[in-house]
């Protein structure tokens, strides 16, 4: 079995790294209302410059992390 340089392993991996969209700071500088908090065990995408009754629905986490778009945060339940 040959061996692979570690130089050479670090640029295959290099590929599968996630890249998470940027969270606030702070847990309140995007203070969501616990009405609109999803469901333990779901996921909402929610975008700070809309209002709460604006929002998209609660879903199912494996599917929505794929389609946080820039500037939206994925809020788990």
């Amino acid at each position: 079995m040959k061996r692979i340089s570690i130089p050479l392993l670090a640029a295959l991996l290099s590929g599968c790294v996630i890249y998470a969209p940027q969270r606030p700071t702070q847990r309140d500088e995007y203070p969501i209302p616990k009405g609109h908090l999803p469901p333990p065990g779901e996921c909402r995408i929610w975008y700070p410059d809309r209002p709460p009754g604006q929002q998209p629905p609660p879903g199912n986490c494996r599917e929505l992390r794929h389609h946080v778009p820039p500037g939206a945060y994925l809020i788990k339940g």
